[in-house]
């Protein structure tokens, strides 16, 4: 994604059209402005998610499942969806969630549905 929005930037800058990397700087700012920083937070009822600009909210009785996936992220099943998120420390993570979520069972950095 970052070579897609780089490199019309270069090419812009190169070539000598203004235009071109100023659509490329924007499209990265709204990228990245709507992605990073990410902080993930546990309150007494809900997962908090906050990705940049936006906040997600998962509700603890609405989390079915909670997995490693391949690339070493979290992914988190919350029945109408899911989402991945990558913690600094996964068994922290998963340790409070397991905490605020009487009905999954902890098996390894995982957890399940009882």
């Amino acid at each position: 994604m970052l070579v897609g929005i780089v490199a019309p930037a270069l090419i812009g800058i190169m070539q000598n059209w203004p235009w071109m990397s100023l659509g490329s700087l924007i499209a990265a700012a709204l990228v990245f402005g709507i992605s990073y920083p990410q902080k993930y937070e546990t309150t007494a009822d809900a997962l908090v998610i906050k990705s940049g600009l936006t906040t997600r909210v998962i509700a603890y009785e609405r989390i079915k499942g909670v997995k490693l996936s391949n690339d070493g992220r979290l992914e988190i099943n919350y029945g109408i969806g899911s989402v991945l998120i990558a913690p600094q420390t996964v068994e922290a993570l998963t340790d409070d969630i397991a905490r605020h979520s009487p009905h999954l069972t902890k098996s390894g950095s995982e957890l399940t549905a009882n």
